[in-house]
C-alpha cells in the first residue's frame, strides 16, 4: 500500500511539473532556435534563472538536449550526449578539425565562450577555439 501512495505521489508530480511547463515562457528566438535545430524534439522543461539582474532560461527537450539561452533567446550552451549537437550550429572550420583529428568522436557539449568556443566530445575530450575557429588547446 505504501508502495502505491510513493508511485501515485511521484506520477502526480511529474504530470504536474509537465503541465506546467509552457515553452512560451522562453522568449520567441529562443523558441524558433528550437524549431528550426530541434523539429523532432518538444520542451518538456524550462527553467528561468536570474543571476546578478541577468536573466537566463535552461530549456531540456524530450531527447535529452539541455539548452541554455540568454535573457534574449540567443543560445549559450548545448548538450546533447545521444546524437550529438546538430552539424548546422559547429562553425565549418571547426568541425574539419574534429573530423581530422578525432574522426571517431562526437561534438555532445558546445558552448559560446568569451575567448571563443569550447566543446567536449564523446570521449570527454575539451577543445577550445578562438572567434575565428581556431584551435587554441585540448584540455583532458
Amino acid at each position: 500500500m505504501k508502495r502505491m501512495r510513493y508511485y501515485s505521489v511521484i506520477c502526480g508530480l511529474l504530470v504536474l511539473m509537465l503541465v506546467s511547463c509552457k515553452d512560451d515562457s522562453i522568449p520567441v528566438q529562443a523558441r524558433s532556435f528550437i524549431d528550426q535545430y530541434f523539429p523532432h524534439s518538444s520542451v518538456v522543461l524550462v527553467e528561468n534563472a536570474d543571476e546578478e539582474g541577468v536573466k537566463e532560461y535552461c530549456v531540456w527537450l524530450n531527447d535529452g538536449t539541455k539548452i541554455e539561452f540568454d535573457m534574449h533567446g540567443s543560445w549559450r550552451r548545448i548538450g546533447r550526449n545521444k546524437t550529438g549537437v546538430p552539424a548546422p550550429l559547429i562553425p565549418d572550420a571547426i568541425k574539419q578539425y574534429v573530423k581530422i583529428h578525432y574522426p571517431q568522436d562526437v561534438v555532445t557539449k558546445f558552448s559560446k565562450k568569451n575567448y571563443g568556443y569550447k566543446l567536449e566530445l564523446s570521449n570527454d575530450m575539451d577543445l577550445r577555439f578562438n572567434h575565428q575557429c581556431q584551435f587554441l588547446e585540448e584540455v583532458d
